[in-house]
């Protein structure tokens, strides 16, 4: 599939109404330990962030125009579920797979408090805040996936314009019907997310302000696949060089030239990666 051209993309998206006025100036990003990689620290560069970083669950704004980084270890999570979704928490501690508590707070963290949330492998490379905020909608906002044979989303980069968005409350009925569910992608990872999607729209009259909530991130825009970047895992490489030559993609245009890519998604981090815990 051919891809847009990004720069028009970048036009038609961006808005004067953007971004939704009440708008929690939270960055959020998950690790096993503080330290910040490359692509987090670029967006508390670009995003002019307040240089003290929150944890859970001492989290609050420190103005309404400056954003805050918030970070998210696996007991800070665990805390989070036993303090704010007590009924979840027996689903929470009986997945297999690290990934899937690890996906599954992602969405909590979003109902919660609202911002947005993105993988430490994502760079931002907007020129400043106002250029990423005028891309902000009301409501969620999902980065499309590449990966068209497989899902429609990724959850490594989303976005909430305020905390306790029905849709969430959708999502943790999905991944409550499938605890039992063994594969990543079905119960806690893009798949999952994918069909809480097709749930929240047919639950609501087509032409509501609800219908109008779940906004996509265009890849254009957000999820450029790096073909041909080889600092990452050997899995990752063969579905980039092996599967993307032989499964239509979604085609989102040249990684990493910088022509209005707002942000790269290199794909270091891997919940098969050891070494962190995306």
């Amino acid at each position: 599939m051919t891809s847009r051209d990004a720069c028009q993309v970048l036009r038609e998206l961006s808005s004067d109404d953007n971004p939704p006025r009440d708008l929690p100036r939270f960055f959020h990003f998950q690790s096993k330990t503080r330290d910040l990689t490359k692509e987090t620290k670029s967006w508390m560069k670009v995003l002019e962030m307040h240089p003290t970083i929150q944890e859970y669950p001492n989290i609050k704004s420190n103005s309404a125009s400056i954003w805050t980084a918030v970070y998210w270890s696996e007991d800070l999570c665990k805390k989070l579920v036993q303090d704010h979704f007590p009924n979840f928490l027996p689903v929470f501690k009986s997945y297999p797979h690290n990934i899937q508590r690890v996906d599954s707070c992602r969405y909590l963290i979003l109902y919660m408090y609202g911002g947005v949330y993105a993988d430490t492998d994502i760079s931002l490379h907007a020129i400043d805040a106002t250029e990423f905020e005028r891309l902000l909608r009301p409501g969620v906002g999902l980065v499309e996936s590449p990966y068209r044979y497989n899902e429609k989303f990724q959850n490594s980069l989303m976005t909430a314009s305020s905390p306790g968005h029905v849709f969430w409350n959708i999502t943790i009925d999905v991944m409550v019907e499938r605890q039992r569910q063994n594969e990543v992608l079905l119960s806690t990872g893009p798949k999952m997310i994918g069909d809480a999607v097709n749930r929240f729209t047919k639950s609501y009259d087509r032409g509501t302000v609800e219908i109008q909530d779940i906004h996509t991130l265009p890849c254009e825009l957000f999820q450029r696949l790096p073909v041909g970047d080889w600092d990452t895992t050997f899995l990752n490489i063969v579905g980039r060089e092996v599967l993307a030559r032989a499964i239509p993609m979604r085609g989102c245009g040249r990684y990493g030239n910088g022509r209005c890519e707002i942000t790269r998604h290199s794909g270091r981090a891997s919940w098969t990666n050891d070494a962190g815990i995306t």
